[in-house]
């Protein structure tokens, strides 16, 4: 079942932070939703693109959809992966006669055939990326036509070979019917908007911006079209939309001809994109205009928005992360996209969920693992101010095959292509924790690819090898996946193994893009030694003390560029079977259905965030066998004050700075104990409490 309390919030959650991003359908182009109506089937039938076929028995579902909802997050390692089948009627209006006719696949894992009335428009191989398919020439206008989908989650030879998460097999994002002029603005380079926006030469003075985009002639005749970019500034509030229109230039294009366009212009004192402290975008937009033979003006042809938030950045190999020539740290949280009973066949107003716990937790940054996620996401990020880790699903073996190297190139350009322009993306990750004799080439090939798509990024790989390693430095910059005191040595190794890799590498720029350790909100234990990884037993108090212990670490060490928290919520592992429930991994700092922050939330809140936050943790271990307990509070607050079963037991302050308010050694009564912990945040007062049942028995 859904979270009900959770969703019941989401939908004021999904306004705050809407999914509509500026490269919405303007003038001249239509994107008609395909979700609703289409027959399933669970498993394989060679007849199914057949027009004719009948597909009365096949189940009825609506889009998105996976067949892996339910025995992909129960455990076993033996969730059905194999081919499945979608079949869909769509009605042609016949107005449409003579458009450009394209099916757009926002996700479909992991590789699709697509039929159009029986003929096959094509093959994509990849799970996470947007693809599209001309089928101008299989639909009929003002026809029944029929759309057959065969998708495949099995084992193919492509990135990714196995990972540490469930493959969610099916449509689990959107399709769509995009419609276009003959004469438009790109729409089949893999996958893009088809407006690419380079920054360079950012200052506080002045930007430059070279808008590049491919102008395509799709009928049998010569066409001349005027090309119009403006700038957009951010709409104020009561205040007229201020635009900036560049002068027109003509663009002469042959039969089914194409030429590219590459416009410059210079912004005067920009209003630069600051993360979370002024995440301001422009938009821009690109229109193509008809020439008519008397110089009348018609009607707009085609125009594509984008997203331009104008920043520059940097890493420094002491300093860490530089926004706009100031330090920004940078911290957050690992995200899956997968929910439960959902898999990754997640809503709008699910996926806003996730955004806003990341916000609430005060994260100025995100790594998005393990490979691409909705444009949504990014443009959620670029709203928000939330620096973005996009990578691609290069994960575990790398196969050493022409066809799996082709295809992870294909996979990091589709990404790089069609989230070029969201401006919170900072970095290209090119792969995590590979391994083969394989790996090494990918990688150095992978960052080749970053190179020459774009150069203005930064490329970085996820890395769990040994320091000397040389798959860690073929990219740009390299972050570390780091479990020192969960799946070897003690938490106290940590901070001397950054020292060491710091003095080591001094050059180098090194960043966290995993640390964690798994907790359960239903097991507890007084003083915890390290947990068995695989074992059924992980008490959230150890997940707590592991987090304090390298959260120190890290913010006594700015060289460390990034420091991102595995994970932000539980998510779905089929082949594990650890802590409190089976085909999970529980190191989310958040349970798996959003209901639950555990502690270690709450440290980080109180550690990032500027609201207010006061949190007793372990207020879930409510049964006690030991009537010595310290009481630990987690607080932003100067000073926070404890009554246990009434009476007062002094107040703390924060001497450490680490938001950690401790009370060793109170006794607890027999029976139910309250705890009470209050504190001030100026003239407002906060309190939290629980209540702890002492028997010694």
């Amino acid at each position: 079942m859904r979270p009900l309390r959770i969703l019941a919030a989401a939908a004021a959650i999904a306004a705050a932070y809407p999914a509509t991003s500026v490269s919405g359908m303007p003038d001249g182009r239509q994107l008609i939703g395909l979700d609703p109506g289409w027959k399933f089937l669970a498993g394989d039938d060679a007849h199914a693109p057949d027009p004719g076929f009948d597909d009365r028995s096949w189940q009825p579902v609506d889009l998105p959809h996976t067949w892996n909802a339910f025995d992909g997050q129960d455990g076993g390692n033996d969730y059905r992966r194999g081919p499945g089948w979608y079949r869909r009627h769509l009605a042609i209006d016949a107005s449409l006669a003579g458009k450009r006719l394209y099916l757009q696949f926002d996700g479909a894992c992991l590789m699709a055939d697509v039929y159009v009335n029986g003929v096959h428009l094509g093959n994509h191989k990849g799970g996470f990326a947007r693809f599209r398919f001309d089928a101008t020439a299989s639909l009929r206008a003002g026809a029944d036509n029929v759309i057959a989908v065969r998708v495949d989650n099995g084992r193919l030879g492509i990135p990714p070979t196995s990972a540490d998460f469930t493959f969610f097999g099916g449509l689990y994002r959107d399709v769509s019917l995009l419609v276009t002029d003959p004469v438009q603005i790109s729409a089949m380079d893999n996958g893009s908007p088809g407006v690419f926006l380079e920054q360079s030469r950012v200052t506080a003075d002045s930007a430059t911006v070279l808008v590049r985009a491919e102008i395509e002639n799709h009928s049998p005749v010569p066409r001349q079209v005027d090309v119009g970019v403006k700038l957009l500034e951010a709409h104020q509030a009561g205040a007229p939309l201020h635009i900036t229109a560049l002068p027109n230039f003509r663009v002469n294009l042959g039969p089914n001809g194409s030429e590219g366009i590459a416009k410059p212009f210079t912004i005067k004192r920009p209003h630069l994109w600051n993360a979370r402290a002024d995440p301001y975008l422009y938009t821009v937009r690109v229109e193509l205009w008809p020439v008519s033979p008397d110089g009348s003006p018609g009607a707009v042809l085609d125009a594509v928005e984008q997203p331009l938030g104008l920043r520059f950045y940097e890493v420094d190999p002491d300093r860490g992360f530089m926004l706009n020539g100031n330090y920004l740290n940078l911290y957050g949280f690992n995200r899956h996209q997968d929910w439960p009973d959902r898999g990754w066949a997640i809503s709008d107003a699910q996926e806003a969920v996730d955004f806003e716990l990341m916000r609430d937790a005060g994260a100025t940054a995100v790594r998005v693992s393990h490979y691409q996620q909705s444009d949504t996401w990014y443009s959620r990020c670029d709203r928000a101010g939330i620096v973005a880790w996009a990578e691609i699903p290069f994960v575990n073996q790398a196969l050493a095959t022409p066809e799996f190297l082709e295809n992870a190139k294909q996979q990091l350009r589709e990404l790089i292509r069609q989230n070029f322009n969201h401006p919170a993306i900072c970095f290209w990750g090119v792969g995590n924790e590979t391994s083969g004799p394989a790996a090494d080439g990918v990688i150095a090939a992978l960052a080749g690819v970053v190179r020459a798509e774009d150069p203005a990024r930064l490329s970085t790989y996820a890395s769990d090898h040994d320091n000397a390693d040389p798959k860690n430095w073929h990219t740009d910059v390299v972050a570390f996946n780091r479990y020192f005191g969960w799946y070897h040595g003690k938490v106290s190794d940590f901070a001397a193994w950054l020292d060491k890799t710091h003095a080591d590498y001094p050059r180098a720029r090194i960043g966290m893009s995993e640390f964690g350790a798994g907790a359960s909100i239903l097991q507890h234990a007084q003083d915890p030694g390290r947990p068995e990884p695989g074992g059924r037993f992980h008490p959230e108090e150890y997940q707590d003390l592991y987090h304090e212990a390298y959260w120190a670490a890290l913010k006594a060490r700015p060289y460390v560029w990034a420091k991102f928290i595995w994970c932000l919520h539980d998510f779905a592992s089929d082949g594990r079977s650890e802590g409190d429930h089976p085909g999970r991994n529980d190191k989310g700092l958040v349970t798996y259905d959003r209901e639950v922050k555990k502690d270690a939330f709450f440290f980080y809140k109180a550690n990032w965030s500027g609201e207010p936050v006061l949190h007793i943790a372990s207020g879930r271990f409510g049964h006690r066998t030991d009537p010595v307990a310290e009481v630990k509070v987690y607080s932003n607050a100067a000073q926070v004050s404890l009554e246990v079963n009434g009476v007062h037991q002094g107040v703390q302050t924060d001497p450490a700075g680490d938001h950690v308010f401790r009370w060793p050694g109170i006794r607890l009564s027999p029976g139910a104990n309250r705890v009470s912990a209050s504190a001030h945040f100026g003239t407002a007062a906060a309190a939290d409490s629980c209540v702890w049942t002492l028997d010694p028995r």
